[in-house]
């Protein structure tokens, strides 16, 4: 997704661009296989074919490119806007959702599958109620457990969730699930976007930024053991000048700032000369050197440049991202030290 949103660019020459930059591995986003799902089903014949057979053909045709390239899938994401569902009707759909993206987990050959925390802001369409929430994710975990292999969740909080926008939070709910497949994914964007930047003030950081982000480390360091995150994903964002606010060219009443802000000005790490100036280096230092982190690491990035039609975004968001990791190994010395 991070090479190019689907709607504006086929998935082989954003493969081939990965594999061509350095990437070992990608995240397989839902419309990438969507989207071309819809076309094949529009173009056939009425009667012929249906979404569900059409997705299983666009699955397999990314598992054949990444085999091609020589890519891994470690995950396939976002099972969106499921936990805390009021509507019985509603959840019962996503849940069969699920059993069929068990079946595109299996041919995409990945095990983990990623619920982004419900960012859906209508009370009535979603509680926050913290039984109901840990209810919900122990049903599609007892579900994931029973297939063969089985199937892990990777819970991620949204820094625009409706009701879980802190990793704290995310911890509580991930112990009260207590089960073997479930855990967590971290991004650096969703957490420092809320406890150390403020993308509607001039200078772009909270009061006692620096003071609270070291809290929050230590209070992680305390509190998560390894084995209950599967990957991390980096993510930068540029300082917004003007900050946003009502006034902003990208305003939209329906969303919180923070995603906004996402959707439109996220960055690979180490991209100064974009705006970029959140603490991700501080983050990566600490998962890897004083919490032992070893996983997959992602690159993760939303912008609105994902939505430009030129030929030459998948090449150049991909030689990008590669650039952003390898200073990211430099700065931390990452190929001078024993694994």
């Amino acid at each position: 997704m991070n090479l190019g949103r689907a709607a504006f660019h086929e998935l082989e020459p954003k493969l081939s661009a990965a594999a061509a930059a350095g990437f070992k591995g990608v995240e397989v986003f839902y419309e990438d296989i969507k989207i071309p799902a819809r076309r094949a089903l529009a173009a056939a014949p009425p009667g012929t074919t249906t979404f569900q057979e059409q997705l299983v053909i666009s699955a397999q045709n990314f598992r054949d490119l990444c085999d091609k390239y020589g890519l891994t899938i470690f995950v396939f994401q976002p099972f969106k806007n499921y936990d805390g569902l009021l509507s019985q009707q509603r959840h019962d759909e996503k849940i069969e959702k699920l059993k069929h993206w068990f079946k595109l987990a299996k041919i995409l050959r990945t095990d983990t599958i990623q619920i982004p925390s419900m960012f859906h802001q209508d009370p009535t369409v979603a509680t926050g109620d913290m039984d109901k929430i840990v209810a919900d994710l122990v049903e599609v975990a007892d579900l994931g457990a029973k297939e063969n292999p089985p199937i892990r969740f990777a819970y991620e909080i949204m820094a625009w969730g409706a009701h879980v926008d802190r990793w704290q939070q995310a911890w509580k709910i991930t112990q009260a699930v207590n089960r073997d497949n479930f855990g967590m994914c971290l991004d650096t964007y969703q957490i420092l976007a809320n406890i150390w930047a403020d993308c509607t003030s001039e200078s772009g950081v909270l009061p006692n930024a620096d003071k609270i982000l070291q809290a929050d480390i230590d209070e992680f360091l305390r509190e998560v053991p390894l084995e209950k995150v599967y990957y991390v994903q980096l993510a930068d964002a540029a300082k917004m000048s003007p900050p946003l606010s009502a006034n902003h060219e990208w305003y939209d009443p329906k969303q919180k700032w923070v995603m906004t802000w996402s959707r439109n000005a996220r960055l690979f790490p180490f991209e100064e000369d974009r705006g970029g100036y959140l603490p991700v280096l501080k983050m990566l230092e600490m998962w890897i050197f004083d919490w032992g982190y070893r996983g997959w690491v992602s690159m993760e990035l939303f912008n609105r440049s994902m939505m430009d039609p030129s030929p030459s975004v998948p090449k150049d968001h991909a030689e990008r991202g590669v650039a952003s990791w390898n200073k990211c190994v430099k700065a931390l010395k990452l190929d001078e030290r024993d694994a």
